[in-house]
């Protein structure tokens, strides 16, 4: 078959690899580790920053580039004795002046917006979220979120190049506004929901799709030949483009309907059946 061996495994991480609130399974990380033995190229892409989940990606001994930030970042995975977060190998990020407007935009629809500049974070002083984020990080990490007074005036001040926009409301409230800032920012930014609670902005064509075809191209593997996984709206595009798209159990149903397969849920290791149905038991045939 055309389509058969899969050569390309991508994955989303929370709520597909990454239960909330858990760890990744002992059968999530076998069957990665046994589609890597058969010769699968496997990594991550995720809406989070790569420092966030490069521990779990080298847990499972990735081959990478890992894929952060929608598709906006991809970083090689840092050898043993490397310091920081692996080589950035792409970056497609947009104006902070942009970025200021999205802010202001958030706010007037109450959703407080913060700035990430590849691994570091830039939040309004009056932001609740940014001890939630500190308290997510080690301690040599806290320092990655900073806070200012007047987040909007400060970025429309600077010349810096942002790699995405991650607002917060309660669970449901993005996805009430979501076709309401794609259309107050049409061409300008492209907007997504990555978890309930977040709306996120990225850069025009930047999404999990477009990282997927790039990587794809990179490694010289047919997109009928790659297999993805994810459970959310940012997902849709990556679900779409591959060969293989697979949506977890309990997905929205467009991503749903983007996906080739659906998979049972995190909770039941949902990714390792079909790696193993897709992959290892084909492998096997």
């Amino acid at each position: 078959m055309a389509d058969r061996p899969i050569r390309l495994l991508v994955m989303d991480l929370d709520g597909t690899l990454l239960p909330h609130g858990g760890e990744i399974s002992e059968r999530t990380v076998a069957a990665i580790r046994a589609a890597r033995a058969r010769g699968v190229v496997a990594t991550i892409s995720s809406g989070r920053n790569i420092p966030s989940f490069l521990e779990h990606a080298q847990r499972i001994s990735l081959d990478g580039p890992l894929i952060g930030m929608q598709g906006a970042i991809a970083r090689a995975i840092p050898a043993p004795d490397e310091r920081g977060s692996g080589r950035l190998i792409r970056h497609i990020p947009f104006a902070s002046s942009l970025g200021a407007r999205a802010i202001a935009w958030c706010r007037e629809n109450d959703l407080w917006g913060h700035a990430v500049v590849r691994d570091d974070f830039r939040f309004d002083a009056r932001d609740p979220h940014a001890e939630e984020y500190r308290g997510w990080m080690t301690e040599g990490q806290k320092e990655r979120v900073r806070t200012v007074d007047g987040l909007v005036e400060d970025l429309a001040g600077r010349r810096l190049r942002l790699s995405k926009i991650v607002a917060h409301a309660p669970a449901g409230h993005p996805e009430s506004v979501l076709e309401r800032a794609r259309s107050a920012f049409a061409g300008e930014l492209d907007v997504t929901i990555s978890h309930p609670e977040y709306l996120e902005f990225t850069a025009p064509g930047v999404n999990k799709g477009s990282a997927l075809r790039w990587l794809a191209r990179r490694l010289r593997v047919p997109l009928e030949q790659t297999m993805a996984i994810g459970d959310q709206h940012n997902d849709l595009e990556m679900l779409a483009a591959a060969g293989h798209g697979v949506a977890m159990g309990g997905a929205p149903d467009a991503v749903r309907a983007a996906a080739r397969y659906t998979a049972p849920s995190c909770e039941e290791d949902g990714a390792a059946q079909m790696i193993e149905r897709l992959i290892l038991d084909a492998a096997a045939e």
